[in-house]
C-alpha cells in the first residue's frame, strides 16, 4: 500500500472516531444527560445485525455488515441530525447532506463506490439487507428507549408512537419489537 492510501486511511479513522464523541441528538433534546454516542447506536445496530442476521440465512451477511456498519457514518461530518430536521429541511435534503458527507470521508478509498452503493441502498431501502438494517436502526432506538425510560426519563413518549411498517417484513424483529413496546407499555401504565 503506498503512503497516499495510508494518509486516506488515517485521515478516515481520525474523522470516524468522532462518532464517539457525538451524542445522540434526540435524546439531548429530550432532556437526558449522559446519553450514548452515535458510535455506540451503530455498535448496538451492527451487534443485531450479526444476531438476527443468522436468522436470514438468505440474506448477504457480508453486505448486512457492512450497511449496519456504514449507515451513520455520514454523521462524522454533519452531526447527528434530528428527526424535528429531518421534518424542516426534507428527507432529500437530509439524504443529500449526507450522500455529500460520504463521498468526502470516502475520496480515495479503493472501495469507496461500493460502500456509497451499500448507503444508498440503505437510505433508499432498496434491498432486503438495507431493510434489514433501517428495522435494525428503529430496534436499537427502542431498546435504547426502554433503558433510559428504566433509568427514569419520563419524555419519550414520541420514540414510541410509529408502532406499524417498521418491522413486518421481518417476522423475528417484528417479535422483538412487540417485547419491547410491551415492556415499554407496562413501564409507562
Amino acid at each position: 500500500m503506498d503512503d497516499c492510501a495510508v494518509a486516506t486511511l488515517a485521515e478516515l479513522q481520525i474523522r470516524l472516531q468522532t462518532l464517539k464523541l457525538l451524542p445522540r441528538t434526540g435524546w439531548l433534546q429530550r432532556g437526558l444527560g449522559d446519553v450514548e454516542s452515535v458510535a455506540e447506536h451503530s455498535f448496538g445496530v451492527a451487534i443485531l445485525a450479526l444476531i438476527i442476521g443468522d436468522q436470514h440465512p438468505e440474506l448477504d451477511r457480508e453486505r448486512l455488515l457492512a450497511t449496519a456498519l456504514i449507515h451513520d457514518m455520514a454523521e462524522a461530518l454533519i452531526g447527528d441530525l434530528p428527526a424535528s430536521a429531518r421534518r424542516l429541511f426534507g428527507a432529500t435534503a437530509k439524504q443529500e447532506a449526507e450522500r455529500k458527507a460520504l463521498l468526502e470521508l470516502l475520496n480515495g478509498l479503493p472501495q469507496a463506490a461500493r460502500y456509497l452503493t451499500l448507503w444508498e441502498e440503505y437510505s433508499q431501502g432498496t434491498t432486503p439487507e438495507a431493510r434489514l438494517v433501517k428495522a435494525l436502526d428503529r430496534l436499537e432506538m427502542l431498546g435504547q428507549a426502554l433503558v433510559y425510560e428504566r433509568a427514569g426519563a419520563r419524555t419519550l413518549a414520541e420514540f414510541w408512537e410509529d408502532r406499524n411498517g417498521w418491522f413486518d417484513e421481518f417476522p423475528l424483529v417484528r417479535a422483538l419489537a412487540d417485547r419491547l413496546y410491551a415492556e415499554h407499555d407496562r413501564h409507562a401504565g
